[in-house]
Protein backbone atom coordinates (compact mmCIF):
# COMPACT_ATOMS: atom_id res chain seq x y z
CA UNK A 1 0.00 0.00 0.00
CA UNK A 2 1.26 3.39 -1.14
CA UNK A 3 1.92 5.91 1.92
CA UNK A 4 1.00 9.34 1.84
CA UNK A 5 4.14 10.21 0.64
CA UNK A 6 4.59 8.12 -2.35
CA UNK A 7 1.15 9.94 -3.71
CA UNK A 8 2.09 12.38 -5.99
CA UNK A 9 0.77 15.92 -5.24
CA UNK A 10 -1.50 17.28 -7.88
CA UNK A 11 1.05 19.71 -8.39
CA UNK A 12 3.62 17.09 -9.50
CA UNK A 13 0.96 15.35 -12.00
CA UNK A 14 0.10 18.61 -13.71
CA UNK A 15 4.05 19.68 -13.95
CA UNK A 16 4.25 15.66 -15.83
CA UNK A 17 1.01 15.93 -18.39
CA UNK A 18 1.07 17.89 -21.25
CA UNK A 19 0.75 21.69 -19.42
CA UNK A 20 4.32 21.13 -18.18
CA UNK A 21 5.21 21.63 -22.21
CA UNK A 22 3.74 25.24 -22.11
CA UNK A 23 5.51 26.47 -18.64
CA UNK A 24 7.70 28.52 -20.90
CA UNK A 25 4.36 30.74 -22.43
CA UNK A 26 5.00 34.46 -21.32
CA UNK A 27 1.73 35.69 -20.03
CA UNK A 28 0.67 38.45 -21.69
CA UNK A 29 -1.97 40.14 -19.70
CA UNK A 30 -1.48 43.07 -17.36
CA UNK A 31 0.42 41.28 -14.04
CA UNK A 32 -1.95 43.66 -11.67
CA UNK A 33 -5.19 42.54 -13.24
CA UNK A 34 -4.41 38.83 -13.31
CA UNK A 35 -6.98 36.80 -11.28
CA UNK A 36 -6.48 33.24 -12.89
CA UNK A 37 -3.43 31.55 -13.62
CA UNK A 38 -2.44 31.12 -17.26
CA UNK A 39 -2.04 27.29 -17.20
CA UNK A 40 -5.48 26.58 -15.31
CA UNK A 41 -7.21 28.79 -18.20
CA UNK A 42 -5.49 26.71 -20.23
CA UNK A 43 -6.38 23.02 -18.84
CA UNK A 44 -10.12 24.69 -18.66
CA UNK A 45 -10.04 25.51 -22.72
CA UNK A 46 -8.64 22.15 -23.40
CA UNK A 47 -11.12 20.18 -21.30
CA UNK A 48 -13.86 22.33 -22.73
CA UNK A 49 -12.45 21.38 -26.51
CA UNK A 50 -12.18 17.80 -25.05
CA UNK A 51 -15.58 17.93 -24.17
CA UNK A 52 -17.32 19.50 -27.51
CA UNK A 53 -16.97 22.37 -27.03
CA UNK A 54 -15.81 24.72 -30.88
CA UNK A 55 -15.62 28.74 -29.92
CA UNK A 56 -14.73 30.51 -27.07
CA UNK A 57 -18.81 31.07 -25.64
CA UNK A 58 -18.88 27.22 -25.54
CA UNK A 59 -15.71 27.00 -23.84
CA UNK A 60 -16.66 29.37 -20.99
CA UNK A 61 -19.91 28.02 -20.52
CA UNK A 62 -18.15 24.82 -20.34
CA UNK A 63 -16.39 26.00 -17.12
CA UNK A 64 -19.13 27.42 -16.13
CA UNK A 65 -21.39 24.39 -15.56
CA UNK A 66 -18.08 22.41 -14.63
CA UNK A 67 -17.19 24.59 -11.86
CA UNK A 68 -17.57 22.22 -8.60
CA UNK A 69 -15.24 19.95 -10.65
CA UNK A 70 -12.91 22.17 -11.84
CA UNK A 71 -12.63 24.07 -8.53
CA UNK A 72 -11.94 20.26 -6.85
CA UNK A 73 -9.06 20.27 -9.31
CA UNK A 74 -7.59 23.58 -9.93
CA UNK A 75 -6.76 26.44 -7.20
CA UNK A 76 -9.64 28.44 -8.00
CA UNK A 77 -9.20 30.85 -5.58
CA UNK A 78 -11.23 33.77 -7.76
CA UNK A 79 -13.69 31.15 -9.43
CA UNK A 80 -14.38 30.15 -13.05
CA UNK A 81 -13.10 32.93 -15.34
CA UNK A 82 -15.59 34.72 -17.63
CA UNK A 83 -16.16 34.70 -21.29
CA UNK A 84 -13.82 38.09 -21.58
CA UNK A 85 -10.99 36.69 -19.79
CA UNK A 86 -10.86 33.60 -22.02
CA UNK A 87 -11.68 35.64 -24.86
CA UNK A 88 -8.56 38.08 -23.96
CA UNK A 89 -6.09 35.51 -23.56
CA UNK A 90 -6.46 33.88 -26.84
CA UNK A 91 -6.67 37.26 -28.18
CA UNK A 92 -2.73 38.61 -27.28
CA UNK A 93 -1.33 34.61 -26.38
CA UNK A 94 1.46 34.94 -28.74
CA UNK A 95 1.43 31.61 -30.75
CA UNK A 96 4.19 31.14 -31.91
CA UNK A 97 4.85 30.51 -27.90
CA UNK A 98 1.89 28.14 -28.19
CA UNK A 99 2.72 26.40 -31.16
CA UNK A 100 5.94 25.45 -29.98
CA UNK A 101 4.57 24.28 -26.89
CA UNK A 102 2.45 22.25 -29.17
CA UNK A 103 5.53 20.71 -31.03
CA UNK A 104 7.25 19.85 -27.95
CA UNK A 105 4.56 18.14 -26.08
CA UNK A 106 4.48 15.74 -29.72
CA UNK A 107 7.58 15.07 -29.60
CA UNK A 108 7.69 14.02 -26.07
CA UNK A 109 4.33 11.63 -26.34
CA UNK A 110 4.54 10.32 -29.84
CA UNK A 111 6.04 7.39 -31.15
CA UNK A 112 6.95 8.93 -34.70
CA UNK A 113 9.16 6.30 -36.23
CA UNK A 114 11.60 6.62 -38.89
CA UNK A 115 11.01 5.91 -42.73
CA UNK A 116 7.77 7.50 -42.74
CA UNK A 117 5.66 9.51 -44.23
CA UNK A 118 4.97 13.41 -43.21
CA UNK A 119 2.39 15.15 -45.54
CA UNK A 120 2.17 18.64 -45.79
CA UNK A 121 -0.77 20.74 -46.38
CA UNK A 122 -2.76 23.63 -46.47
CA UNK A 123 -5.91 24.87 -44.84
CA UNK A 124 -8.06 27.91 -44.94
CA UNK A 125 -10.05 29.21 -41.87
CA UNK A 126 -13.48 29.80 -43.91
CA UNK A 127 -14.66 31.73 -40.88
CA UNK A 128 -12.28 34.14 -40.58
CA UNK A 129 -13.25 36.51 -43.64
CA UNK A 130 -13.51 39.87 -42.45
CA UNK A 131 -16.43 41.38 -43.93
CA UNK A 132 -15.63 43.68 -46.88
CA UNK A 133 -11.63 42.01 -47.35
CA UNK A 134 -11.56 40.34 -50.22
CA UNK A 135 -9.74 36.97 -49.39
CA UNK A 136 -8.68 38.00 -45.53
CA UNK A 137 -9.21 34.35 -44.45
CA UNK A 138 -6.09 32.69 -42.15
CA UNK A 139 -4.87 29.94 -43.62
CA UNK A 140 -2.34 27.81 -42.05
CA UNK A 141 0.39 24.88 -43.45
CA UNK A 142 0.11 22.24 -41.03
CA UNK A 143 2.65 18.93 -41.28
CA UNK A 144 0.82 15.47 -40.57
CA UNK A 145 1.95 12.47 -40.00
CA UNK A 146 0.48 10.03 -41.96
CA UNK A 147 1.06 6.65 -40.44
CA UNK A 148 0.59 7.84 -36.79
CA UNK A 149 -2.66 10.37 -37.67
CA UNK A 150 -1.03 12.97 -35.40
CA UNK A 151 -0.34 16.89 -36.26
CA UNK A 152 3.11 17.76 -35.81
CA UNK A 153 2.59 21.35 -36.21
CA UNK A 154 1.48 24.16 -38.34
CA UNK A 155 2.58 27.86 -39.30
CA UNK A 156 -0.10 30.66 -40.33
CA UNK A 157 0.78 31.86 -43.72
CA UNK A 158 1.24 35.29 -43.90
CA UNK A 159 -0.73 38.14 -45.27
CA UNK A 160 -0.47 39.04 -48.75
CA UNK A 161 2.10 35.40 -48.60
CA UNK A 162 1.43 32.46 -49.58
CA UNK A 163 2.62 28.58 -47.88
CA UNK A 164 5.75 28.93 -49.92
CA UNK A 165 6.87 31.10 -47.29
CA UNK A 166 5.34 29.46 -44.74
CA UNK A 167 6.61 25.71 -45.60
CA UNK A 168 10.31 26.37 -44.85
CA UNK A 169 9.18 27.59 -41.83
CA UNK A 170 7.17 24.26 -40.80
CA UNK A 171 10.55 22.48 -41.69
CA UNK A 172 12.91 24.42 -39.59
CA UNK A 173 10.50 23.83 -36.82
CA UNK A 174 10.10 20.02 -36.93
CA UNK A 175 12.57 17.32 -36.98
CA UNK A 176 12.31 15.20 -40.32
CA UNK A 177 15.50 13.20 -40.56
CA UNK A 178 14.54 9.96 -42.05
CA UNK A 179 11.17 10.35 -43.21
CA UNK A 180 9.10 11.11 -46.69
CA UNK A 181 8.20 14.44 -46.95
CA UNK A 182 5.27 14.84 -49.28
CA UNK A 183 3.83 18.36 -50.53
CA UNK A 184 1.46 19.57 -53.19
CA UNK A 185 2.43 21.30 -56.51
CA UNK A 186 2.41 24.64 -54.36
CA UNK A 187 5.48 23.18 -52.16
CA UNK A 188 7.27 22.31 -55.38
CA UNK A 189 10.29 24.88 -54.95
CA UNK A 190 13.80 24.14 -55.40
CA UNK A 191 14.87 25.81 -51.88
CA UNK A 192 12.41 23.61 -50.56
CA UNK A 193 13.64 20.61 -51.88
CA UNK A 194 16.86 21.38 -50.73
CA UNK A 195 16.42 21.89 -47.10
CA UNK A 196 14.28 18.50 -46.98
CA UNK A 197 17.46 16.96 -48.09
CA UNK A 198 19.88 19.41 -45.61
CA UNK A 199 17.62 18.29 -42.67
CA UNK A 200 18.22 14.70 -43.66
CA UNK A 201 14.52 13.87 -44.98
CA UNK A 202 13.41 12.70 -48.53
CA UNK A 203 10.81 14.28 -50.42
CA UNK A 204 8.05 13.67 -53.08
CA UNK A 205 6.58 17.00 -54.62
CA UNK A 206 4.27 16.98 -57.15
CA UNK A 207 3.98 19.25 -60.50
CA UNK A 208 1.67 20.89 -62.31
CA UNK A 209 1.12 24.56 -64.33
CA UNK A 210 3.37 26.46 -61.31
CA UNK A 211 5.88 24.27 -62.92
CA UNK A 212 5.05 24.14 -66.65
CA UNK A 213 8.27 23.50 -67.68
CA UNK A 214 9.23 20.79 -65.74
CA UNK A 215 5.34 19.79 -65.70
CA UNK A 216 6.05 19.45 -69.49
CA UNK A 217 9.13 17.91 -69.80
CA UNK A 218 8.02 15.03 -67.21
CA UNK A 219 4.79 14.81 -68.63
CA UNK A 220 6.01 14.48 -72.29
CA UNK A 221 8.74 11.48 -71.10
CA UNK A 222 6.02 9.71 -69.64
CA UNK A 223 3.84 9.83 -72.68
CA UNK A 224 6.14 8.24 -75.31
CA UNK A 225 7.16 5.62 -72.40
CA UNK A 226 3.27 4.86 -72.78
CA UNK A 227 3.09 5.13 -76.43
CA UNK A 228 5.54 2.10 -76.56
CA UNK A 229 4.27 0.46 -73.39
CA UNK A 230 7.45 1.43 -71.56
CA UNK A 231 9.61 -1.01 -74.13
CA UNK A 232 13.11 0.17 -73.29
CA UNK A 233 12.66 2.47 -70.63
CA UNK A 234 13.89 1.49 -67.21
CA UNK A 235 11.11 1.71 -64.50
CA UNK A 236 9.40 0.32 -61.71
CA UNK A 237 5.71 -0.35 -61.59
CA UNK A 238 2.78 -0.91 -59.22
CA UNK A 239 -1.08 -1.62 -59.46
CA UNK A 240 -3.79 -0.94 -56.56
CA UNK A 241 -7.54 -1.53 -57.46
CA UNK A 242 -9.82 -0.24 -54.99
CA UNK A 243 -13.49 -0.74 -54.52
CA UNK A 244 -15.98 1.09 -52.50
CA UNK A 245 -19.33 2.86 -52.48
CA UNK A 246 -20.07 1.91 -55.93
CA UNK A 247 -16.65 3.30 -57.64
CA UNK A 248 -13.98 1.58 -59.08
CA UNK A 249 -10.26 2.77 -59.08
CA UNK A 250 -7.67 1.30 -60.22
CA UNK A 251 -4.04 3.20 -59.99
CA UNK A 252 -1.02 2.79 -62.08
CA UNK A 253 2.06 4.22 -60.55
CA UNK A 254 5.36 3.77 -62.91
CA UNK A 255 8.81 5.71 -60.91
CA UNK A 256 11.93 5.76 -63.37
CA UNK A 257 15.38 6.86 -62.16
CA UNK A 258 16.17 7.35 -65.80
CA UNK A 259 16.67 11.39 -65.69
CA UNK A 260 19.83 12.19 -67.21
CA UNK A 261 18.11 14.03 -70.31
CA UNK A 262 16.58 16.39 -67.73
CA UNK A 263 16.91 20.01 -68.22
CA UNK A 264 18.24 21.88 -65.11
CA UNK A 265 17.86 18.34 -63.05
CA UNK A 266 21.01 19.64 -61.01
CA UNK A 267 18.35 22.46 -59.38
CA UNK A 268 16.79 20.03 -57.83
CA UNK A 269 18.89 18.54 -54.42
CA UNK A 270 18.67 14.63 -54.37
CA UNK A 271 16.57 14.77 -57.43
CA UNK A 272 16.57 10.73 -58.61
CA UNK A 273 13.46 9.90 -59.92
CA UNK A 274 9.98 10.88 -62.27
CA UNK A 275 6.72 9.93 -61.21
CA UNK A 276 3.57 9.42 -63.29
CA UNK A 277 0.58 7.88 -61.47
CA UNK A 278 -2.33 7.03 -63.99
CA UNK A 279 -5.56 7.05 -61.91
CA UNK A 280 -8.95 4.87 -63.73
CA UNK A 281 -12.15 5.68 -61.65
CA UNK A 282 -15.39 3.73 -63.14
CA UNK A 283 -18.50 5.03 -60.92
CA UNK A 284 -21.90 4.04 -62.18
CA UNK A 285 -20.47 2.66 -65.31
CA UNK A 286 -18.66 6.33 -66.41
CA UNK A 287 -14.83 5.79 -66.39
CA UNK A 288 -12.66 8.59 -66.46
CA UNK A 289 -8.72 8.38 -66.57
CA UNK A 290 -6.23 11.00 -64.35
CA UNK A 291 -2.62 11.55 -65.11
CA UNK A 292 -0.28 13.19 -62.38
CA UNK A 293 3.26 13.70 -62.29
CA UNK A 294 5.78 14.64 -59.49
CA UNK A 295 9.63 14.41 -58.98
CA UNK A 296 11.61 12.91 -56.06
CA UNK A 297 14.73 12.28 -54.20
CA UNK A 298 13.80 8.39 -53.43
CA UNK A 299 15.12 5.52 -55.46
CA UNK A 300 12.69 4.19 -58.28
CA UNK A 301 10.58 1.67 -56.00
CA UNK A 302 7.23 1.98 -57.08
CA UNK A 303 5.55 0.32 -54.47
CA UNK A 304 7.28 2.60 -51.55
CA UNK A 305 5.88 5.62 -53.61
CA UNK A 306 2.88 4.61 -54.09
CA UNK A 307 2.24 4.25 -50.23
CA UNK A 308 4.20 7.53 -49.78
CA UNK A 309 1.38 9.80 -52.00
CA UNK A 310 -1.65 7.37 -51.27
CA UNK A 311 -0.57 8.18 -47.43
CA UNK A 312 -0.87 11.63 -48.17
CA UNK A 313 -4.36 12.05 -48.38
CA UNK A 314 -4.13 11.47 -44.96
CA UNK A 315 -3.55 14.91 -44.10
CA UNK A 316 -7.06 15.84 -45.79
CA UNK A 317 -9.01 12.77 -44.92
CA UNK A 318 -8.21 12.23 -41.30
CA UNK A 319 -7.06 15.70 -40.22
CA UNK A 320 -8.64 18.78 -42.29
CA UNK A 321 -11.91 16.69 -42.65
CA UNK A 322 -11.85 15.44 -39.12
CA UNK A 323 -11.56 19.01 -38.15
CA UNK A 324 -14.45 20.60 -40.28
CA UNK A 325 -16.76 17.94 -39.03
CA UNK A 326 -16.06 17.27 -35.29
CA UNK A 327 -14.83 20.27 -34.70
CA UNK A 328 -16.91 22.70 -36.85
CA UNK A 329 -13.68 24.74 -37.66
CA UNK A 330 -14.63 26.23 -40.88
CA UNK A 331 -17.71 27.85 -39.12
CA UNK A 332 -16.21 29.13 -36.37
CA UNK A 333 -15.61 33.03 -36.77
CA UNK A 334 -12.63 34.67 -35.08
CA UNK A 335 -11.36 37.74 -36.56
CA UNK A 336 -9.61 39.30 -33.49
CA UNK A 337 -5.63 39.28 -31.97
CA UNK A 338 -4.29 35.24 -32.36
CA UNK A 339 -7.68 34.10 -31.37
CA UNK A 340 -8.23 31.77 -34.85
CA UNK A 341 -4.45 30.45 -34.68
CA UNK A 342 -4.25 29.75 -31.18
CA UNK A 343 -7.83 28.11 -31.16
CA UNK A 344 -6.47 25.82 -34.61
CA UNK A 345 -3.29 24.44 -32.25
CA UNK A 346 -5.20 23.79 -29.54
CA UNK A 347 -8.03 22.03 -31.81
CA UNK A 348 -5.12 20.13 -32.99
CA UNK A 349 -3.35 18.80 -29.66
CA UNK A 350 -7.37 17.87 -28.67
CA UNK A 351 -7.25 16.03 -32.20
CA UNK A 352 -3.82 14.24 -31.40
CA UNK A 353 -4.97 13.84 -27.82
CA UNK A 354 -8.45 11.57 -29.49
CA UNK A 355 -5.99 10.10 -32.09
CA UNK A 356 -3.61 8.33 -29.26
CA UNK A 357 -6.93 6.63 -27.37
CA UNK A 358 -7.12 3.42 -29.32
CA UNK A 359 -10.18 2.52 -28.27
CA UNK A 360 -13.20 2.11 -30.50
CA UNK A 361 -15.29 5.15 -31.78
CA UNK A 362 -15.19 8.20 -33.79
CA UNK A 363 -14.04 11.55 -32.85
CA UNK A 364 -17.35 12.87 -32.33
CA UNK A 365 -18.43 10.18 -30.01
CA UNK A 366 -15.11 10.28 -27.68
CA UNK A 367 -15.76 14.39 -27.17
CA UNK A 368 -19.00 13.17 -26.11
CA UNK A 369 -17.86 10.75 -23.49
CA UNK A 370 -15.09 12.93 -22.38
CA UNK A 371 -17.67 15.39 -21.33
CA UNK A 372 -19.59 12.69 -19.77
CA UNK A 373 -17.33 11.16 -18.11
CA UNK A 374 -14.24 13.36 -15.98
CA UNK A 375 -12.32 9.85 -15.62
CA UNK A 376 -12.24 9.20 -19.25
CA UNK A 377 -11.19 13.21 -20.20
CA UNK A 378 -8.39 12.77 -17.32
CA UNK A 379 -7.28 9.56 -18.76
CA UNK A 380 -7.59 11.47 -22.35
CA UNK A 381 -4.87 14.24 -21.35
CA UNK A 382 -2.78 11.44 -19.49
CA UNK A 383 -3.08 12.77 -15.70
CA UNK A 384 -4.34 9.13 -14.26
CA UNK A 385 -5.75 10.56 -10.93
CA UNK A 386 -5.80 13.74 -9.00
Amino acid sequence: MKSEEDIPSKEEIFRDSIFAKFSALEDPRNRERITHKLSDVLFMTICAILCGANNIKEIATYAKRRESWLTSLLSLSNGIPCYVSFWWILVLLDPEQVQEGFINWVQSVANLTKGKVRAIDGKTLRGTNKKGKRNSFVHIVSMWACTEGLSLGMVKVDDKSNEITAIPKLLEMIDIKGTIITIDAMGTQTAIARQIQDNGGDYILALKGNHSTLHNEVKNFFEQAEAVEFDGVEHSSYHIIEQGHGRTEKREVYVTEDIEWLPRKEEWKGLKSLIMIVSKRTVKGFSSTFRHYYISSLEGDARTVAHSIRSHWGIENRCHWVLDIGFREDEQQAHAGHIAENLAILRRIVLNLLRQDKRKGGIELKRKEAGWDPGYLLELLGIKSF
